[in-house]
This record gives structure tokens, C-alpha cells and sequence, in this order.
């Protein structure tokens, strides 16, 4: 029998994963049988202080470079970071600094941190550091001196914006060197509440976050990874010269290599606040800082289009959080407080001209989505659909179709398992499961405490 080395069986994966990504990348090739996942293992983040329940999290990561699985969690007020070879809770990143679960803020979610996170090597600083988009209320260990800046003239139709709840602080983006969990900066982004998701344009060494929350309007900052200061700001009210009319939030964007531009959800324009009008998905030139160009996404068949995955050649995936038509009251109208009441769909568009290429039926409730080069699959954690919680897996070919449904709940709890992250060199996929996530059906939830929450970790078999 002979002994492989860790190093030696990590160069083996990798070379696995590429194989594969090469025969998907051949059009007509078909690999012989399907995935499926099952359960590998599960992970219970310890708790700050020890025995505090996974309740509330929001975006996660996975960077292979690093090893390294990343959960931007407000129960504990930090990034957990879980070791992906060994799949065991590693440490904390900047416990007790970031904003928590604010269940008092003003709208649901618009004060907690972390919210937002990524990771790659800044060559700017040599190091390798994490990202993450935080509220605007200062933690323990934080001196609350953080000025906020001045936002963009509001256009007429909005009026000025209001004073801010907190005196000293405002929404941050907070970075932070991997290796030694340091902090390395505190980025001002000049929000009366949230820094939520962002993305990472390396060509132009800028990070696009949103203030997702922030009124009267939502904006975002395009921040320089070199000098680590906001270079440009852009609302989303509707004016001239502006972004469209943010009226529900902004959501997850994505740096598309294929063609240097990023691709920016907004899930509705001039509605209510309950995507019951159709969304847009937004096209920036990041040289530029400006929108260059948007796809209006079908009602009927994407409401609400928050996650986003950019897939092979040319898909993206919208993973879509609201049901679609038809409305409820019937004959309401944009003044009233209606929603859909049809079906939950999720959708992959064509990057260059925004047409539907699938639409997956009842796959919605999405937040987050992921794709997985290594292997050619979509990962939608579907932690709002309304008949249950479930991980939605999808190839992208030979054909775009659902090959699985992990289901975690039924019905669905206070909780949302609306986080997925998969690693392109093992394959496994990482499913964080809060301790509220509900469900009455044995053996669906498959955290070993269910009241204490876990990051459920999923590996590929085949048919």
C-alpha cells in the first residue's frame, strides 16, 4: 500500500477538478452518470461566548488558496473560518468588532454586520485579506470615532437624507490580514445603516460594495484596493445620470472576467418594496464607474432576483428570492402592500443580452448562489422558499437542469439557510444551518444540536 502525502493528494485534486472543468468546457462531451451529494460531516462553531447558537449569519466564501471556508457571522460578531482540509472550525476573525444581529434597527437586517465577505492577495499590501461589509454600530473593542462622510447630493425627487441614528458612527467595510487575523483597515462608506455584499474587480483593483439599506436612497461605493479609500459613489434614486430606483434594496454583484464588466441585482425597480414588479440586473463598466447597461428580468419567471453565480460561457445564475404572479390582493397596485402568490423560480440569463436561457421551476427563495468551476454545478441556498428550506443543485451541462434538492426544513422556521460556498479543488460544498431554521420532519435537519446550528458539509457521489 502505498502512502501519499498531503501535499501530493492536494495536487491530485487539483489536477481532478481541472480534468474535469476541461471536459466541460468541450461542447457535446457528457460525463457518464449524475452527481448527487450526500452529508459528509458537520461543524458547530464553538460561540462567543462559548455556547452561543448559530442564529444569525449572512454571506459565505470559500478561497482554495487558502484553504479556508469563510461565514460572515452576527451571532458571535465575527468571521467564523473553517479549515477545509480538515473541515474543523478554525478561529474567529475580529471577534467581538463587527455589529451583531441589531434585531431594533430601523428595517430588518439594515444595522447588522458582518454581512458581506471575500478574500484574495491584495498585491498593493502583500497580504491576503478578507473583506467583510459591516453596520454602522461600533463593537466593544471598536473606538467609536468614525466620521461619516459626506454621500452624493440627493437628486429632487428624493429630498435630503435624514440625520443619522448614530452620532460618531457609520456603515464600514473592515479589512482584514488572514494570516494574522489583524485588523488592517476600517473603511468609512458613509451609511446611515449596512455595507452588505461587494465583489472584487482585480483588473482595476476596486471593490464595489452596496449600502443596501440606507435611505432615502441605496447607493454603492467603488473602493480602491490600493489607497483603501471610496474613489467614487453611485445612487440608486431614479436621477439623472444615476442607478435606477432601488426600491427593494441592492443585492449580490459579480466581476465577470469573460469581459472586464460587473453585473450588479436589483430586485425591483419603481415598485412597493415586495418585488411585485420586475427587477433589474445592472451592467458597470468598473474602469469607467459608471452603468453601462441593464437586462430587465422577467416577473413571471424570476421575482425579486438577489444571489447571482457567473457560470460557463455565457450564464450567469440569478438565484431568485420572491414569488412571481400572480398578485395578492387581487387588483392591487403599487400603493398597496400586495405580493405574488405564484410560484418561486430561479433563472439563468445570457450575459450578453440578459435573455432567459432556464428557468428552474420552484427553485426560489434565494439568497446567496455558487458556482463551482471544478465541477460545472450551481449551489442555491433557497433558505426563503416557502414550501421548505432546501440546497438546490443544478449542472450547467451538458444541459441546465436541477439534478437535487437538499431539504433542511419543512416548513420553514424564524431561520434562513440562505448561505452556500463550495470548494472547486475537494467539490464539497458548505451549508451553514441556523439554530431557528424550524422544520417538524425527522431527520431533515442535519445539525447534531439542532438548537445550537452548524455548517453542514455536502460531498459529491455518482449515480
Amino acid at each position: 500500500m502505498s502512502v501519499v502525502g498531503k501535499g501530493t493528494e492536494r495536487t491530485a485534486r487539483r489536477v481532478t477538478c481541472f480534468a474535469i472543468a476541461t471536459l466541460l468546457a468541450i461542447p457535446g462531451l457528457a460525463i457518464a452518470g449524475e452527481p448527487y451529494f450526500t452529508l459528509k460531516t458537520t461543524v458547530t462553531i464553538p460561540g462567543n461566548p462559548p455556547g452561543t447558537p448559530l442564529s444569525s449569519f449572512d454571506i459565505s466564501w470559500v478561497d482554495p488558496r487558502l484553504h479556508a471556508y469563510l461565514l460572515a457571522d452576527r451571532s458571535n460578531r465575527q468571521v467564523d473560518v473553517i479549515d477545509t482540509v480538515t473541515n474543523k472550525f478554525q478561529r474567529g476573525l475580529l471577534p467581538n468588532q463587527f455589529a451583531g444581529n441589531i434585531p431594533g434597527c430601523a428595517f430588518a437586517n439594515s444595522c447588522n454586520g458582518p454581512n458581506g465577505v471575500l478574500s484574495f492577495f491584495n498585491p498593493a499590501s502583500g497580504k491576503h485579506e478578507v473583506w467583510v461589509g459591516d453596520g454602522p454600530v461600533p463593537g466593544p473593542n471598536e473606538t467609536p470615532s468614525i466620521t461619516c462622510t459626506a454621500r452624493e447630493t440627493p437628486s429632487p425627487i428624493n429630498g435630503p437624507p435624514p440625520t443619522s441614528p448614530y452620532s460618531t458612527n457609520c456603515s464600514t467595510v473592515k479589512v482584514i490580514d488572514f494570516a494574522t487575523g489583524e485588523l488592517v483597515k476600517t473603511i468609512p462608506t458613509g451609511g446611515l445603516y449596512r455595507a452588505d455584499e461587494l465583489c472584487y474587480d482585480p483588473v482595476n483593483r476596486l471593490i464595489q460594495v452596496a449600502n443596501d439599506s440606507d435611505v432615502p436612497y441605496p447607493y454603492i461605493n467603488f473602493i480602491s484596493t490600493d489607497t483603501y479609500k471610496v474613489v467614487k459613489q453611485l445612487s440608486f434614486d431614479g436621477g439623472p445620470g444615476r442607478g435606477p430606483a432601488a426600491t427593494n434594496g441592492i443585492e449580490q454583484c459579480q466581476w465577470n472576467r469573460r469581459n472586464g464588466l460587473i453585473y450588479l441585482n436589483i430586485p425591483e425597480v419603481n415598485g412597493d418594496g415586495n418585488d411585485d414588479v420586475p427587477g433589474w440586473t445592472v451592467i458597470i463598466n468598473p474602469k469607467k464607474m459608471e452603468i453601462v447597461n441593464h437586462f430587465v428580468i422577467p416577473l413571471d419567471q424570476c421575482a425579486g432576483p438577489q444571489g447571482m453565480a457567473i457560470g460557463p460561457d455565457p450564464q450567469i445564475m440569478l438565484g431568485c428570492n420572491a414569488a412571481g404572479p400572480p398578485e395578492l390582493p387581487l387588483g392591487c397596485n403599487p400603493s398597496t402592500n400586495c405580493t405574488g402568490s405564484g410560484s418561486q423560480n430561479t433563472v439563468v440569463i445570457d450575459e450578453r443580452n440578459g435573455n432567459v436561457l432556464k428557468t428552474l421551476k420552484d427553485q426560489g427563495g434565494n439568497d446567496e448562489v455558487w458556482f463551482n468551476p471544478g465541477n460545472g454545478l450551481y449551489f442555491l441556498a433557497q433558505g426563503q422558499n416557502a414550501a421548505q428550506e432546501q440546497l438546490g443543485i443544478v449542472s450547467s451541462f451538458p444541459f441546465i437542469k436541477l439534478l437535487q434538492d437538499i431539504v433542511v426544513a419543512t416548513p420553514a422556521g424564524k431561520g434562513h439557510a440562505h448561505s452556500v460556498a463550495a470548494d472547486p479543488i475537494s467539490g464539497e460544498v458548505y451549508y451553514p444551518i441556523p439554530s431557528n431554521v424550524g422544520g417538524s420532519v425527522p431527520n431533515q435537519n442535519p445539525c447534531p444540536t439542532p438548537a445550537n446550528g452548524c455548517v453542514a458539509i455536502y460531498w459529491q457521489q455518482w449515480r
